[in-house]
């Protein structure tokens, strides 16, 4: 008899399926007979998009008599290499095709590659042109409400550095809507706001390290999501920095426990849910592989702020 996998045992498999660098491979998550699925994450090794897959394959695998085809595969935030996965998912002839865009523009023409041979394309976390439909973060509101928390923590002035990710909308909306926070207090100056740090944990690490040699005086950060704010930690903790204040985006576990060590110099992160996010994208795709477009093309979910007075009571992803 097949034992159930448990959400341990499903994330180590996808992990060591793509590897140590995020590789092409792919992992046949479920062997249903029913709709073939493809869904292309930026990268496995970071949890958010594993859990979006999870909560995909979940809800995708509700109908145990018409049980989805699933094929997963990262593509460890290479843009070049999702273009070619997504070309290999229409070789395949996939039936429906859950992407998050590691960048927007240069994914758009082989959407609609996608779209003309009859695929349904379902872009999450971050908007793709041509989509059939979209479920994103408000990402622009998120930005601004960790931006206006990194504000008060400096008690209004300082001077800040913005850690950017990919070139995709999510990270666009994040950095415009901080600025727009940023912008509101007179006694912050923005002293870099043009460094990409992959939003990985490496990319934070590198990023503060180049920030801190450049700019002494800084004061606080906001990074582009809770790896790259926790990699900038690190690098600021290595340096001796201890007077660092840092802001991020996702509400990670991560995040949410180090939250709780009063010794942190993360102070906030605007919230996402992956799992929710995944289980929208999949319950759109399926509803339009029966025909059924959605009412609301993009799917807009709210942020939330979490931070050292509030975490106890988060729930998390």
């Amino acid at each position: 008899m097949p034992m159930k996998r448990t959400w341990r045992t499903w994330l180590l498999a996808l992990l060591l399926a793509v590897g140590p660098v995020g590789s092409a491979l792919a992992t046949h998550a479920n062997h249903g007979k029913g709709p073939r699925v493809g869904v292309l994450v930026s990268d496995l090794r970071n949890p958010f998009f594993a859990y979006i897959a999870r909560a995909v394959e979940s809800t995708l695998a509700e109908d145990s008599r018409n049980a989805a085809h699933i094929t997963v595969v990262s593509s460890g935030f290479d843009p070049q290499r999702q273009d070619e996965q997504l070309k290999e998912m229409i070789r395949q002839r996939v039936q429906l095709v859950i992407v998050t865009p590691v960048d927007s523009t240069s994914l758009h023409a082989r959407v609609t590659e996608a779209r003309a041979a009859g695929i349904k394309v379902v872009a999450v976390d971050a908007l793709v042109q041509g989509a059939d439909a979209a479920v994103v973060t408000d990402s622009r509101a998120a930005g601004k409400l960790s931006c206006e928390h990194l504000v008060r923590t400096l008690g209004g002035k300082g001077e800040v550095a913005i850690i950017d990710g990919p070139p995709n909308t999510a990270a666009v909306g994040r950095v415009n809507g901080c600025r727009e926070a940023l912008n509101a207090a007179p006694g912050v100056r923005v002293v870099s706001m043009a460094l990409n740090g992959g939003a990985t944990k490496d990319g934070g690490v590198e990023q503060m390290t180049r920030l801190l040699a450049r700019h002494p005086k800084l004061s606080g950060v906001f990074a582009i999501n809770d790896l790259c704010g926790i990699g900038a930690e690190l690098a600021a903790q290595v340096a001796g920095r201890r007077d660092i204040v840092i802001t991020a985006m996702d509400g990670s576990p991560e995040v949410a426990q180090r939250l709780q060590d009063p010794a942190t110099l993360i102070v906030g992160s605007a919230t996402q849910s992956p799992t929710l996010m995944g289980q929208r994208a999949a319950q759109i795709g399926l509803k339009l592989l029966k025909g059924q477009p959605p009412q609301q093309r993009v799917l807009l979910l709210p942020s939330k702020l979490v931070t050292r007075e509030n975490v106890d009571g988060y729930g998390g992803w």
